[in-house]
């Protein structure tokens, strides 16, 4: 394809303009266009300054339209009789240079306030890209945590249904009241509380008391063995109006031995302790 020279042109200022470029400090100076307009550099700055105009059409146009001014002033400076309307002429030459000058530097600065703004917008698109990614992130975690409570839920369902013993009524159910005072509430190694139950006990119901108020959204139990290895989690865990928190429990998961249990509550989108219980459990 062809171009003709008016889109050569275009071109050209286009892809050699300063907001194409990463750094714009090696820019012709006003001193060094104004010397280099009124031929006063040496052969390797010339070499340099033509250079630098070949790849940089902003320097190249500040160059000719100073270079034109100076051809203008050069032809209206005639050794002549001094005039009032040549002093008019020469005081408007003076502003006209100075108006180039300023729209050299208003160039300049626009320049540089556009390639500000396109690094800020570049810098807030980075990081609104990475606080997606991890909400993302985060949001597949959350969904993995609730698919596995709700496989191993369907899990414990299914085996209490295939069992005929639970199918049907169970009598003299023991129910076992516990406050956090009852079991070393606070203490680094809180004494357990002794629940003794009948060797025939196969399920046991616990009433978990709290001490005091607590306005969590959400509620969480996880019971552990003595040495901190978790038996049995659960996240539908919903407070009663008297305060207080009930699980049934079964021997065969529950044998005899030391369990912690420890309620959790979602608060400002974070897991807090909110009790724990030391118990000691004999058949």
């Amino acid at each position: 394809m062809k171009l003709n020279s008016e889109e050569l042109r275009s071109l050209y200022q286009r892809e050699t303009a300063r907001s194409n470029r990463r750094s714009t400090s090696d820019c012709l100076t006003e001193d060094v266009l104004a010397r280099a307009v009124a031929g006063e550099l040496d052969q390797s700055a010339r070499e340099r300054v033509g250079d630098h105009l070949a790849s940089c059409s902003d320097c190249a146009r500040e160059f000719h339209a100073t270079k034109s001014m100076k051809s203008w002033a050069d032809g209206k400076a005639r050794p002549i009789r001094f005039y009032v309307p040549y002093a008019i002429a020469a005081s408007l030459f003076v502003v006209s240079l100075l108006l180039g000058a300023l729209l050299i530097l208003k160039s300049r600065e626009n320049q540089r306030l556009v390639a500000e703004v396109n690094n800020r917008h570049d810098a807030e698109t980075s990081e609104s890209r990475r606080l997606l990614e991890e909400t993302s992130k985060r949001a597949e975690q959350e969904s993995a945590a609730r698919r596995a409570a709700e496989e191993e839920l369907a899990k414990r369902d299914a085996a209490a249904k295939s069992s005929p013993r639970q199918r049907s009524g169970q009598a003299n159910v023991p129910i076992i009241d516990l406050s956090p005072q009852d079991s070393g509430r606070g203490d680094q190694n809180p004494k357990a509380a002794t629940v003794q139950l009948s060797p025939d006990t196969d399920l046991f119901t616990l009433i978990l008391n709290l001490a005091g108020e607590d306005s969590s959204r959400n509620y969480s139990l996880e019971v552990t063995d003595r040495t901190n290895r978790p038996i049995w989690t659960t996240r539908n865990l919903r407070k009663s109006p008297y305060n207080n928190f009930t699980i049934a429990l079964r021997r065969r998961t529950f044998p005899a031995g030391e369990y912690r249990l420890k309620i959790y509550g979602l608060r400002d989108g974070r897991r807090q302790l909110i009790e724990e219980y030391a118990i000691r459990l004999s058949y």
